[in-house]
């Protein structure tokens, strides 16, 4: 048995067709989205950067015969008592060791244990200042000319907390994860969701930017939508994908946070798990907040009506409003989290107006009210997709600021700005369209609206497209954030069930020590010899940790052991990880495993 690590314990603890409200006014109704956006505003430490880099070994732009040992930075003035290095190599995140503060201050190493492949490799530093608040990121980029030597691989040592090694407990590293015969154990391996996880983001976020923008445009331009039997259906598609993506979303964001495997995260009651970090409560509220909007989708005059206009167009703009909240970390947070919620409900109002326009209102010819919604969408439209262009731009200053070409998260980020540029130029001289061949129409005739619908048709397709490379983008690292930063703040919670024993145990679920805390459910009394391992994944040279709970864990009274961050276990690589139990309960030795992943 590997060493024993110390831990801390303590005790568990239904129709009618409405008067047309055209006298509604756009002002009143972009206050009332301004506070509802408000609402969502959570204030959060900023922090500036002004200290500067003098040198680096190897330069910035360098070309390397060889992977360097290690990183060297120097700085103008002294860095505090925090430093966090991240690298990518070829676009993928590539392990180095923690950064250290040279005796002089000025100076910071960042050790690289394993050889670096040939390729262009970026290494960011971020430092603190005296008070530990960030005090700049200072990314340089370097070229390996030659392939990595070929090492052999061996057995991992075990070490515990205090980062001890026990080379005789190396054989215990070895085989961590056997699941004894007759067990219960959860065996699913964690599975790739990337790709399902980033297609439900894009039907969630588009099924409910449809959904507001198409809610406001009938209230703001065209209050006659709602007794179109085409409109009410058209409400109602959206809604259906707005769900379906929604419900998809939590089910593999569970699974990608637990490691967990997609049938086993499809039981809502499963869904508990996303409650501990800020993505996963928004991904919560938005399915409940999209499922409430099925009151108004059932009977759309309830947005026209003064006396429940208010919640009709509150639950689809609080449900956009939580896709601002997918990324929070980096500097200036509280204004990343304005920009954010801003930046999703002004496309969605741009957006769903679109689709409505170019799917329902254009559909064919029509009287004067037709007109009316065009006017009053190339009105609204422009303001929100200049807000939308604006705020789009604060988030690439505070995530990328220089490192637009340098990151493969920079380089979508280019891509997308193109698209958007295509769609603004289209998206105005449609207007300007509007502008000179409507003004004295009095119906829209089968001509004029065909060809509307092809133009606001091709602007809305560049929509979509952006919204697809917007989910793209929430998968790749900003370059102006660090790996933790730029991750989603999960913390990975495994729910471990074996043949009378039930514990759950939580970590933070991040290369680098890592808080612990195992609370059991049963049995309520009689357990000894509980051991966590730990087990890296495959073909890294990270090191097994073993953990021995204190016999004082029992369940009812004493059901709650803690490892404190400062003395957490140290989960060196990011990849699937292993963790496997081993106890003695009054019915026998029991084991299990079950997989968990570690983010970069």
């Amino acid at each position: 048995m590997g060493p024993t690590s110390s831990f801390t314990t303590r005790a568990q603890h239904p129709a009618r067709r409405l008067v047309a409200l055209r006298g509604m006014s756009i002002r009143h109704l972009m206050v009332s989205i301004v506070v509802l956006i408000a609402v969502w505003a959570m204030p959060s430490a900023a922090a500036h950067a002004d200290n500067s880099l003098v040198s680096s070994d190897p330069a910035s732009n360098a070309s390397l015969p060889a992977s360097p040992a290690a990183v060297q930075f120097v700085f103008s003035e002294t860095v505090g008592p925090s430093q966090t290095a991240v690298a990518t190599c070829n676009g993928t995140p590539f392990a180095i060791g923690n950064a250290v503060a040279g005796a002089d201050g000025f100076s910071v190493s960042v050790p690289v244990p394993n050889a670096m492949p040939k390729g262009t490799c970026t290494v960011v530093l971020t430092v603190s200042a005296a008070d530990s608040t960030p005090n700049g990121q200072f990314p340089i980029t370097f070229t390996i000319t030659a392939d990595a030597p070929a090492t052999a691989t061996t057995a991992p040592a075990v070490i515990d907390p205090t980062g001890t090694t026990d080379p005789a407990a190396t054989e215990a590293g070895t085989v961590a994860g056997t699941v004894a015969p007759g067990t219960a154990a959860d065996e699913d391996a964690a599975p790739k969701v990337g790709g399902p996880l980033g297609l439900a983001r894009v039907l969630a976020t588009l099924g409910l930017a449809v959904l507001l923008g198409s809610l406001v445009l009938i209230v703001t331009a065209w209050p006659e939508g709602v007794e179109y039997i085409l409109t009410v259906r058209f409400l109602r598609s959206a809604w259906a994908v707005a769900m379906v993506g929604c419900v998809l979303n939590v089910i593999f964001l569970r699974a990608q946070i637990t490691g967990t495997s997609v049938g086993s995260s499809i039981s809502p009651t499963s869904w508990f798990d996303l409650t501990d970090t800020t993505p996963g409560l928004a991904a919560l509220a938005r399915l409940v907040f999209a499922a409430g909007c099925i009151w108004v989708v059932i009977r759309p005059e309830r947005c026209l009506d003064q006396s429940t206009q208010l919640p009709a167009l509150a639950l689809p703009v609080l449900a956009v409003a939580t896709l601002g909240l997918s990324r929070t970390g980096g500097d200036l947070a509280f204004i990343g989290v304005v920009a954010g919620v801003a930046h999703a409900v002004s496309m969605a109002v741009w957006l769903g107006g679109l689709v409505l326009l170019s799917r329902v209102v254009l559909a064919g010819p029509g009287d004067d009210d037709l007109v009316h919604a065009v006017r009053g969408f190339s009105r609204i439209s422009t303001p929100t997709l200049m807000l939308t262009v604006a705020t789009g731009a604060v988030q690439t200053w505070r995530l990328d600021g220089g490192t637009l070409f340098e990151t493969g998260h920079g380089r979508v980020l280019l891509l997308k700005a193109l698209v958007v540029g295509a769609m603004v130029f289209v998206g105005l001289a449609t207007r300007q369209f509007v502008r000179e061949r409507l003004r004295k129409v009095d119906a829209m005739t089968a001509p004029l609206a065909s060809r509307l619908r092809r133009a606001t048709g091709l602007e809305a397709a560049g929509g979509i497209v952006v919204l697809v490379l917007t989910s793209w983008l929430l998968s790749l690292q900003p370059g102006g954030l660090s790996a933790a930063e730029s991750a989603p703040d999960y913390a990975s919670i495994t729910r471990l069930t074996v043949e009378d024993l039930d514990l759950t145990v939580q970590l933070g679920g991040r290369v680098g020590r890592n808080g612990l805390r195992i609370e059991v459910a049963s049995p309520t009394s009689g357990l000894t010899n509980l051991v966590v391992t730990f087990t890296a994944p495959a073909g890294t040279q990270a090191a097994t940790v073993v953990l021995t709970v204190p016999a004082a864990l029992t369940g009812a009274e004493v059901g709650v052991a803690v490892l404190d961050e400062s003395e957490g276990i140290p989960l060196a690589a990011a990849g699937v990880w292993t963790m496997s139990v081993a106890a003695t309960t009054p019915t026998g030795d029991v084991t299990g495993l079950k997989t968990f992943t570690v983010v970069g």
